[in-house]
């Protein structure tokens, strides 16, 4: 007799997409690997035993056996400060990288499932600086730290899903915590109505306003493009170019990503805009914009569109 039916293994899907993204870098890669653990899981259901542990530990072991093999396609997820030094120009063509395996963004709130994800979706811990890091990290530490941190699995369950021991499993999560912290203590949010005000100087095509806002050692990226520029002045130029070449009307929506604030991005107003970019945004430490992270991507555009109820 199976010991689970169908309900109960799909109650489980949004734990694991949480898992699943901040293993793998990408919400439409997350959504594919669940989909093949949960289908992994109801073809070996006979071999489920809960004698020796819960259904969830034993989805999330299948999940991360998943995740392990998608990593030796992609081990890593970069942005483009990852792989090549500044020199965007503006007015050069902007010829993507496609074959890249891009690190991207998943809307706030987008596969939390419990108050215990939910609180951990809002902390400084899993900014998507963190999914950024995380990259950086071996696979027992990404696991021991999302299971714990993220999704709120004890340390003996933990171990169970990693299949190590409890010591390890812990080892593991001191190890992630400290890279994480380290890696990511240049990221501060934004001073409060940054993001408003960049917004509304970008839906004015203000160039000297958006310009006010940014920091002057600004990190702009656009992936899949793989060009970026560091720099008011570079910065400046591009968007300068933007305008003239786009057009001056514009409009936007507010998103986030794991509490980091964002908008879309629409060229034209009211019913007649078009999508255009996903745009995120981390601060300095004295809360100017410090990073523009700008995303040409259909479907991903969709996606946040949807988490956001916009249209």
């Amino acid at each position: 007799m199976t010991a689970f039916d169908e309900a109960e293994l799909d109650g489980l899907r949004r734990g694991l997409t949480a898992f699943c993204y901040q293993f793998l870098g990408s919400p439409f890669e997350a959504e594919d690997a669940v989909q093949d653990a949960l289908e992994r899981s109801w073809r070996a259901r006979d071999s489920f035993d809960p004698a020796k542990g819960s259904l969830s530990t034993w989805c999330y072991r299948i999940a991360r056996n998943v995740c392990l093999d998608r990593l030796r396609e992609a081990p890593r997820r970069p942005l483009p400060r990852d792989l090549q030094d500044p020199g965007l120009e503006a007015g050069a063509p902007l010829v993507p990288a496609l074959d890249v395996p891009w690190l991207l963004p998943a809307p706030t709130g987008w596969a939390a499932v419990s108050e215990v994800e939910g609180r951990a979706e809002r902390r400084e811990e899993v900014r998507f600086a963190v999914t950024a890091m995380l990259q950086y990290l071996s696979p027992a530490q990404r696991g021991a730290f999302v299971l714990r941190d993220v999704i709120g699995l004890s340390a003996a369950e933990t171990a169970a899903v990693l299949e190590v021991s409890v010591a390890s499993a812990n080892s593991a999560l001191q190890r992630a915590r400290a890279a994480i912290a380290a890696g990511v203590e240049r990221a501060h949010p934004p001073a409060p109505g940054a993001v408003e005000g960049y917004a509304r100087a970008i839906e004015r095509a203000d160039v000297a306003a958006l310009a006010s806002l940014v920091a002057d050692d600004l990190v702009f990226e656009m992936p899949p493009v793989p060009d970026w520029s560091i720099g008011v002045a570079s910065y400046r130029a591009f968007m300068e170019r933007l305008f003239s070449w786009r057009g001056v009307e514009w409009s936007t929506a507010p998103i986030s990503t794991g509490g980091q604030p964002g908008f879309l991005l629409y060229r034209g107003v009211g019913e007649a805009r078009e999508p255009h970019t996903v745009q995120l945004f981390d601060g300095d430490a004295g809360g100017a914009i410090g990073h523009v992270l700008v995303y040409q991507h259909p479907r991903l555009f969709a996606l946040f569109e949807e988490a956001a109820g916009v249209r």
